[in-house]
């Protein structure tokens, strides 16, 4: 019989704060500008953060990224981005909807996911740029798509399978958090709309290369987070 015991409460907490470290580190370092918003760019925390709900679920890694985001914040790492107080928890909804969708719980991420888009529907700066959310239908239908078979490939043994989850996973939390800043953008700043469909180009890249980050990093990272838990803690579903 396989050994069912919990991890330790210490361990989950330092991997939360380990985590944590790591996505300030990676939010720190530019990839590319903000099309619209003068000194704001996209970074790396974008690869990092849906990897962090992947491998820690959506509590505790949602948890670590709100963590790392609100310490960003108190050190004054986040001063061009233009989100204030809610910057934490666009990152932290990257992390959440990826844990979800690992978990199996995708009706959650798709009514969170749905419910964004509808948010984005009733803007007037959402209604003259709707074409914006081709990205996040895409996430929507992806959701719809595979449903609890993105925890099957996680767990599965081929690694072609646990690619398909992963980058499944990753985009959809990181096209969450697309969504969820373009809303903050749409309500806080006097950005027009027409900057939200010419930035699309840009998204397409941007997105693709934190697909293929993510991706990458992801299987190796999950494969290894699988075989460490089964060694040490027995094949236990903790996080």
């Amino acid at each position: 019989m396989t050994d069912k015991r919990r991890i330790p409460q210490p361990f989950v907490l330092s991997l939360i704060s380990i985590f944590a470290a790591l996505n300030i580190v990676a939010d720190v370092l530019p990839f590319t500008p903000v099309i619209g918003v003068n000194g704001a760019s996209f970074r790396l925390g974008w690869v990092v953060a849906p990897l962090t709900g992947i491998l820690l679920g959506p509590l505790s890694g949602g948890g670590s990224c709100v963590i790392a985001g609100v310490v960003e914040l108190f050190l004054g790492l986040q001063s061009s981005q233009p989100f204030g107080l809610f910057a934490p928890f666009r990152m932290g909804l990257s992390a959440v909807q990826a844990g979800l969708l690992v978990k199996g719980r995708w009706k959650t991420a798709l009514t969170i996911l749905g419910s964004l888009i509808f948010v984005w529907v009733l803007l007037p700066k959402g209604r003259e740029a709707l074409l914006v959310l081709s990205f996040h239908l895409v996430g929507f239908f992806l959701i719809l798509v595979f449903r609890t078979r993105i925890e099957r490939y996680m767990s599965s043994s081929l690694w072609k399978q646990v690619a398909l989850g992963v980058a499944v996973t990753a985009y959809c939390g990181n096209i969450s958090r697309h969504l969820l800043g373009n809303i903050l953008l749409a309500v806080l700043t006097d950005v027009p709309s027409i900057v939200f469909v010419a930035a699309m180009p840009f998204t397409v890249i941007e997105q693709t290369s934190f697909l293929a980050a993510s991706t990458i990093l992801g299987v190796a990272l999950t494969r290894t987070r699988v075989r460490a838990l089964i060694e040490v803690h027995g094949d236990s579903k903790v996080f």
